[in-house]
């Protein structure tokens, strides 16, 4: 798997590419994202056009950092799902706990709509 962090004002983006599948991968992603919160992104965009594949340790990745925005008032938006990851968050019923954007333009939008109506 490979991955890149973008930010903008006050939005991560974090981009998944390849194949998602175990702690030797998301330990080191997990640890730089968690500076990225201490330094105050709370709002973090996971865009997944790119990801071929995910198991149930990268669900729990998602999960996890889902669990750590959310303590500081922040959001996880996940956008880009292909279909099979689509039919997963279905399955798995994790989309009833994501924001799911169909694309980026869509996802930045709903960050944006947020910052300003607070």
């Amino acid at each position: 798997m490979e991955y890149q962090i973008q930010k903008t004002e006050d939005v991560l983006i974090l981009s998944l590419k390849g194949r998602l599948l175990g702690e030797h991968q998301t330990i080191p992603l997990l640890e730089e994202i968690e500076e990225e919160i201490a330094m105050g992104f709370v709002h973090i965009l996971v865009d997944l056009h790119d990801l071929d594949f995910i198991n149930s340790s990268g669900l729990s990745f998602l999960l996890t950092v889902l669990t750590k925005v959310r303590k500081l008032d922040g959001e996880v938006l996940l956008c880009s799902l292909n279909p099979l990851l689509q039919q997963l968050m279905i399955t798995t019923k994790l989309n009833a706990f994501f924001n799911i954007a169909p694309d980026r333009m869509a996802a930045l939008a709903h960050f944006e709509r947020e910052r300003t109506s607070s």
